[in-house]
């Protein structure tokens, strides 16, 4: 008979679990830690400033004798910034409180596990919103036909598919109405080859007019401004028009679709652009990995080394140099494919009425579950929007090989 082994041993045998949780999640928030905190000039739920849009037009040369200019007037516009409120719960049971309060016999103290990861969760959500589009999309369906296997778009990127899988319960439909296909449905599975998501519950039919949302996150006004409709030529922002104040338009660089290889000169060009718009130069270059790649392998190709800046948050990134200009290039794994912003950080700012804080206004974060169960809740919130008063010292580049 054979002696005793880990396997025929196994139920008398203890488990010893380590106390720290190794965290497999990347949870950084590159740009958000680059911008400008304003607190101050937030009141009620909204900031409202006084943008300088339009010069005199009583200026000009005239011949002896002749009649002067007539008199103009500086032109203003109100920018308003409304707050958007982003939501982190948690409900953890009274049994699994008791049951966890020892680190032996468990990977950490559940409640411990809890707050800190939906702080994690939370600041996931808010870096994908801030590169996307303002109105909480974060994928564009296929044609669908009474299914729980849902087709995404052929132009579906890998960046969408990881947001995907991050958020896990999902709303179908579209912005005006972002519930009118499927509700709060929970993601099984992600075909990344195919493209597709199996979600619960009963089948589903759509088209190319409907999105995927965060669940409870979609339509307008809903997510936090994101760089998509803040850097951009047209549309209203903040109450301003472009169509009206030309001013109020960030320069776009778009190749109409065709990528085309990344170079000093087409940041250059950008940055051109930018100072010629506003009169001040961009200081950061936030892109996509694959930009990023592609632009380091330039550098290898010619035998170049770039120097290197820290940002805040303790980034350490490589500079872009063209020209005087040295700018830092920051990769997100939020950021769009194919594309590089060109910020100026100066005037990019995040207006907040809170930073990341649990609700304890009655003195406790945790509070007796409110469904009458053995268990207790803690939510955690920021109230915030980002906003530019100066929407032409921005730019973006599209349409960029990857590499």
């Amino acid at each position: 008979m054979a002696g005793a082994t880990l396997t025929t041993a196994d139920s008398a045998l203890r488990e010893d679990y380590q106390p720290a949780i190794r965290d497999q999640i990347n949870n950084t928030n590159k740009l958000l830690a680059q911008l400008e905190k304003n607190t101050k000039d937030v009141e009620g739920r909204r900031a409202v400033l006084s943008l300088h849009v339009t010069r005199n037009s009583g200026v000009g040369f005239r011949t002896e004798g002749a009649t002067l200019p007539t008199a103009g007037n500086q032109g203003f516009a109100e920018e308003r910034v409304p707050v958007k409120y982003a939501y982190g719960q948690i409900k953890v049971s009274g049994p699994v409180i008791r049951a966890s309060k020892s680190d032996k016999g468990s990977f950490a103290r559940q409640l411990d596990a809890e707050t800190t990861g939906v702080v994690k969760d939370l600041k996931r959500a808010v870096n994908r919103a801030l590169f996307g589009s303002s109105d909480g999309k974060v994928a564009t369906c296929g044609t669908t036909t009474s299914s729980t296997t849902v087709q995404l778009a052929t132009a579906t990127t890998a960046t969408q598919l990881r947001q995907l899988a991050d958020i896990g319960v999902i709303d179908i439909g579209t912005v005006g109405s972002p519930t009118t296909i499927a509700s709060a449905r929970s993601i099984s599975s992600i075909d990344t080859t195919n493209k597709t998501v199996t979600i619960s519950g009963a089948a589903v039919t759509t088209s190319s007019s409907h999105f995927i949302f965060q669940s409870g996150s979609g339509g307008t006004g809903v997510e936090c401004t994101g760089l998509q409709t803040i850097v951009a030529a047209t549309g209203s922002l903040y109450n301003v028009d472009p169509s009206t104040y030309p001013v109020w338009a960030s320069y776009v660089d778009s190749n109409s679709g065709t990528n085309r290889t990344v170079s000093d000169t087409l940041f250059e060009k950008a940055i051109n652009g930018i100072e010629i718009s506003s009169g001040e130069e961009p200081d950061l270059i936030v892109t996509s990995a694959g930009v990023n790649r592609a632009y380091a392998s330039t550098l290898k190709s010619l035998r170049r080394f770039s120097n290197t800046i820290d940002l805040k948050g303790g980034f350490s990134v490589p500079t872009v140099q063209t020209g005087t200009v040295e700018i830092g290039l920051l990769w997100d794994r939020d950021c769009k494919e194919n594309t590089a912003y060109v910020l100026n950080t100066s005037h990019l700012i995040e207006y907040q009425e809170s930073d990341w804080e649990f609700m304890q206004e009655d003195g406790a974060v945790l509070q007796r579950a409110l469904d009458g169960s053995d268990a207790y809740q803690a939510t955690l919130f920021k109230y915030f929007d980002v906003m530019t008063d100066m929407r032409n010292s921005h730019g973006v580049i599209q349409d960029i090989t990857e590499a």
